[in-house]
């Protein structure tokens, strides 16, 4: 799939990440100048309705919970090709999969305590009725 230059009023930066049935890149919203992370579907994803609306839900169950462990959700759409997107916090850093494979032999106290962090997360999820079935680093 080539990069795409926008997604709706965003300029796209770098693709970031890949998954089993999304692409995400960093984006900037070039008047605010605000990065951004957008996640789309897969090309091959887009025109299922059931993927699709399973996808935008992500985004509502998001925005019902306020914890500080949780991106902030700004925008979902449709690209002129009709593949939904989801607009997001853009967090710089390292990811945990990099950070357990960096530190594989030294995480320690690190990794309990990154443990508490997703357990208070997963509970403010759970807490409002959501379940999340595709937790990874």
């Amino acid at each position: 799939m080539t990069i795409p230059t926008t997604i709706g009023s965003y300029q796209i930066i770098r693709q970031i990440g890949q998954g089993g049935m999304g692409i995400v890149y960093e984006g900037i919203q070039p008047d605010i100048e605000r990065r951004v992370a957008i996640k789309i579907l897969l090309p091959e994803y887009a025109h299922n309705k059931d993927i699709a609306s399973r996808f935008l839900n992500e985004a509502r169950a998001a925005n019902r919970v306020s914890h500080p462990g949780m991106v902030n959700i700004f925008e979902t759409g449709q690209t002129v090709d009709g593949i939904a997107y989801i607009v997001m916090d853009y967090l710089d850093g390292e990811s945990l999969a990099h950070r357990i494979l960096r530190n594989r032999s030294s995480l320690g106290g690190d990794a309990l305590r990154l443990g508490r962090q997703i357990a208070s997360v997963l509970s403010a999820v759970h807490v409002r009725g959501i379940v999340h079935r595709d937790i990874k680093p």
